[in-house]
């Protein structure tokens, strides 16, 4: 009796709700229901929604179209700016994770590659400042010697010690010269690897494929499909909404086929309602690789366990 009781102030909560109007930022099942509790305490009025289209007999108590869907629509971009060279996949085709889809014009890339390993590879000006070091140290041993026996003068000493410094500076330039110069031989090596796109889902590539010679700047290379699970929208009137929500199964025909449905998952409920119709969208996944996206459907939801005839 309390469940029938509560299932009456979520119809009121809902025919209350103007059309378009948000329903919080939780749309689970428990939310509807802690919603209603938190009603049935408070005060309100009710409006009437005698407009709104009513279930109608079908596979179990309520039945309302729907349509089937995919569940993510990927749009692939590329990294980096280029034109498309070569495109290995077609409209239709099944990719997974990893595949390559487009392959960019690289000839630029991989000449500074090119030209990056080769920096990087240079190391004769820094063997040249380490034998210039290795002179200044024994030059500056020498003086030191000298000045040690006031064979020489300060000042010829502290040039050596200068000259011995500034060769060993020299080393460090040309050290880090060298690791700068290998920074940039990876940065041009993952420059050409990022000229090859891969799909980031596994899906279906849809019709809007780049063709070679197109530029890759503010377009996507492919788009591809989501196709398992699909996902599933259903159109509830919102004064059904929360028998609906609270049935304890659903399932679909698909293209008016009622002798074979479909099982389909609860997913969650739109937060805000249409405002031409006074419908709400619920939406639902469903596991079946025999059924394909823009298919038509009607969905059926059926009694909770152990729920009597109000």
């Amino acid at each position: 009796m309390r469940g029938a009781t509560i299932r009456g102030w979520l119809i009121c909560a809902m025919m209350a709700v103007p059309a378009g109007a948000a329903f919080g930022q939780s749309t689970s099942r428990a939310d509807f229901e802690a919603r209603a509790q938190a009603l049935q305490s408070g005060e309100g009025t009710t409006t009437s929604t005698s407009s709104l289209a009513g279930p109608r007999p079908g596979l179990g108590v309520t039945e309302f179209n729907c349509t089937i869907r995919p569940l993510r629509v990927v749009e692939v971009a590329a990294q980096i700016n280029g034109v498309a060279e070569t495109v290995l996949v077609r409209p239709g085709q099944q990719v997974r994770v990893g595949d390559p889809l487009v392959e960019l014009d690289s000839e630029m890339t991989r000449a500074d590659l090119r030209l990056a390993e080769a920096r990087a590879a240079n190391t004769a000006t820094l063997e040249a400042a380490r034998i210039r070091q290795a002179g200044a140290a024994e030059r500056e041993a020498r003086l030191k010697t000298a000045l040690e026996r006031r064979a020489i003068s300060p000042a010829e000493y502290e040039s050596a010690a200068l000259e011995l410094a500034m060769a060993e500076a020299e080393i460090l330039r040309e050290e880090q010269a060298l690791d700068m110069a290998r920074l940039e031989a990876d940065r041009a090596q993952l420059l050409v690897e990022k000229a090859r796109v891969l799909a980031p889902v596994d899906g279906v590539v849809g019709e809007d494929l780049i063709d070679p010679g197109e530029s890759a700047s503010g377009r996507p290379l492919a788009t591809l499909y989501v196709n398992q699970p699909l996902r599933v929208e259903a159109f509830v009137p919102a004064a059904a909404l929360a028998g609906f929500v609270g049935a304890g199964g659903y399932a679909i025909a698909v293209n008016d086929d009622r002798a074979a449905p479909y099982p389909v998952t609860f997913d969650y409920a739109a937060q805000l309602a249409d405002i031409a119709s006074g419908t709400i969208s619920v939406f639902f996944t469903l596991e079946a690789p025999d059924v394909l996206p823009g298919s038509k459907c009607q969905i059926s939801a059926s009694r909770a366990p152990g729920e009597g005839t109000q």
